[in-house]
């Protein structure tokens, strides 16, 4: 319970009180809970949903949704979407773009990468059928903490200097990658069934290129990358899941 808390104060804006100050084995095991802290904020996005629905709000009852997500998480990963955008696509060389990346003025691209997922975000959530966007706002906000937990586990820290991938021991990230991996698709299942299956495949293959691609450009990853995996992360999941209601 000790680690969801500080996973939860970690990843959120929530109100709760940490008195202590967790070392880097501590905040290893909050790695664990990053689903279910998923699942947590999904929770609370699905009855911002149904209020606004119940209400007859229409495409505003999701776009309520969307930003209920941005103010919950104090809009932390959306700001590592447009750091990221800015220095990946700013073609520069690798050194460059890591530094366009600590930067904390926003550029075009990270302004055109926010916008775009923001209204991906609402419209993609406005085409699902009712029942199966409550489903799709518990499990993309999982699929989306779980990408933190591949790319901390799974790839090298890019910046010589320490950051936010440097305070993990990662002393046990195989176990914990497996673990995480096992909650989410059974959260995938228990929520969607085989549908749900689908979803966490595809998403996996999606983040798998996604951090290859930051491997290949950058030599590793970052936490603004951290962030861009896991806002790209709940669009994939919205995709994919509105294109099976179309083809189901």
């Amino acid at each position: 319970m000790r680690s969801y808390l500080l996973a939860l104060s970690f990843l959120t804006v929530l109100p709760i009180k940490i008195n202590y100050l967790a070392s880097d084995e501590q905040m290893e095991r909050t790695l664990f809970f990053y689903p279910v802290v998923g699942t947590t904020l999904g929770i609370i996005l699905v009855a911002v949903s149904w209020l606004g629905h119940y209400l007859q709000l229409g495409i505003a009852a999701d776009t309520l949704t969307v930003i209920t997500l941005v103010v919950l998480t104090g809009g932390l990963h959306l700001d590592g979407l447009m750091d990221t955008a800015d220095g990946v696509m700013s073609g520069k060389e690798r050194e460059k773009k890591l530094e366009i990346m600590k930067d904390s003025r926003v550029g075009a691209m990270g302004v055109i990468a926010c916008v775009a997922v923001l209204i991906l975000k609402i419209t993609l959530l406005s085409v699902l059928p009712l029942s199966l966007k409550f489903r799709a706002l518990i499990l993309a906000p999982a699929a989306g903490r779980w990408a933190f937990v591949y790319g901390i586990t799974s790839f090298p820290y890019a910046r010589l200097k320490p950051g936010l991938g440097s305070i993990y021991s990662k002393k046990k990230k195989e176990i914990i990658l497996f673990i995480t991996t096992v909650i989410l698709v059974l959260t995938g299942f228990v929520l969607l069934k085989w549908q749900g299956l689908i979803i966490v495949a595809a998403t996996l293959g999606f983040l798998f290129l996604l951090n290859r691609g930051f491997m290949k450009i950058l030599g590793g990853v970052t936490g603004d990358t951290y962030g861009a995996t896991g806002e790209l992360a709940e669009t994939w999941v919205l995709l994919v899941a509105a294109v099976l209601s179309r083809v189901v």
